[in-house]
């Protein structure tokens, strides 16, 4: 496939999200519930049929280690850098870490790179569910509520659809069942069926539903930029390092595992930052600035992606 024939259908499908809300084609509510959809079926079928076919091996833990410590680091560095810009926000220094994986990461790189490289960017998602999880989600309640109670953040993780799908692949992969097996079970192959049914919707469905929810209205860009700025000064040396240095030379992955994780360190912040925003009047003073932010900076992770495939348009 040509380059442009790797890098245009995406654009059109953000494109299309994007006349579905200026002409009306599909209401607020209709673009919430096909992202319900994609959270809680089309995501989930797509990571189960990915990890019990994968082929896991001891290696990985180094891989998943280095994710979630990455992610890590990428949140305290940049966290300091917008602490000091804007010290009296509680919600904008959630912008310096933590990457809109489920949203965006997997339509992007399966859409360009096709359903082979899905299981590469499976396994860096696993290291950044449980930093999601156990250090961003747990210090985002923390700044809404004034506290996170550690079993509340479990019970949280062992709920989310995508954590469970990816735990029940991991689990059928461990006791040696792949999707042949169950397609040999009375029942177990008509989930599996549906599974892969649902699973081809990814690419389409989250880009249309990220190009509606584009807003350009209002953008107050020399905040937006010293945001940005900010966290890419962290991220985009951290993603160099850990993607082609730690991962490439030092561990010795192949190169889908290295492109997997820097295409995820230039995704813009998790989209679900506003979404645990209380209504207060402090807060909605910094819910702009976040909705902008959040915008302009997929856009600006579009045009890098772009980037990333004129680099590497394959892995052969």
């Amino acid at each position: 496939m040509s380059l442009v024939g790797q890098i245009l259908p995406i654009f059109l499908l953000i494109a299309l999200g994007v006349a579905s809300r200026r002409f009306g084609w599909l209401s607020d509510e209709a673009i919430d519930g096909l992202r319900q959809i994609v959270v809680r079926m089309v995501l989930p079928s797509v990571l189960f049929l990915s990890f019990v076919d994968m082929n896991l091996s001891v290696g990985h833990l180094s891989l998943i280690a280095v994710v979630f410590l990455t992610c890590c680091l990428g949140l305290a560095l940049a966290w300091m850098l917008i602490r000091r810009l804007y010290p009296a926000d509680r919600f904008t220094p959630f912008l310096a870490g933590g990457y809109e994986f489920g949203m965006l990461g997997v339509s992007l790189f399966v859409g360009a790179y096709g359903a082979s490289a899905l299981p590469s960017i499976a396994v860096v998602a696993l290291g950044h569910e449980l930093f999601i999880w156990f250090v961003f989600f747990a210090l985002l309640i923390a700044a809404r509520d004034g506290s996170a109670r550690p079993g509340d953040l479990l019970l949280g993780f062992v709920r989310n659809p995508v954590t469970v799908a990816i735990l029940a692949g991991l689990l059928l992969n461990g006791l040696g069942l792949r999707t042949a097996t169950l397609e040999t079970i009375p029942g177990l192959d008509a989930i599996v069926h549906s599974l892969r049914f649902l699973a081809p919707m990814v690419v389409p469905a989250v880009l249309i539903v990220v190009g509606y929810g584009l807003r350009f209205e209002a953008v107050d860009g020399r905040k937006i930029v010293r945001v940005m700025g900010a966290r890419a000064l962290v991220q985009l040396p951290l993603a160099c390092i850990a993607a082609f240095l730690v991962l490439g030379h030092l561990l010795g992955f192949e190169l889908r595992y290295q492109v997997a994780l820097f295409t995820l360190m230039i995704l813009p912040p998790p989209f679900i930052v506003p979404l645990f925003m209380p209504g207060d009047t402090r807060a909605a003073a910094e819910r702009p600035l976040i909705m902008q932010v959040l915008t302009v900076h997929t856009l600006v992770s579009l045009a890098i992606f772009a980037g990333i495939i004129a680099v590497f348009p394959s892995f052969d």
